[in-house]
């Protein structure tokens, strides 16, 4: 399971940053860059067995009682 993720930068999201700002200032052609990021809840799902990431996210009150 990956915890913690990276990698680079796809050039469309400097063209939509460009796009949204409306300017050239992060030409694709010149720019790049890389991301990455650690999963908290990667992590929740290793430390306490969690079979599907979805059940942390879907406030079910039943699951998470068995947490408290």
């Amino acid at each position: 399971m990956e915890l913690a993720g990276c990698g680079m930068v796809d050039p469309r999201v400097f063209e939509q940053v460009n796009e949204r700002r409306g300017d050239t200032a992060y030409d694709p052609e010149l720019v790049s860059g890389f991301a990455f990021g650690f999963g908290l809840d990667r992590l929740a799902m290793n430390l306490c067995g969690v079979p599907d990431i979805r059940m942390l996210t879907e406030n079910d009150v039943r699951f998470l009682k068995t947490f408290a």
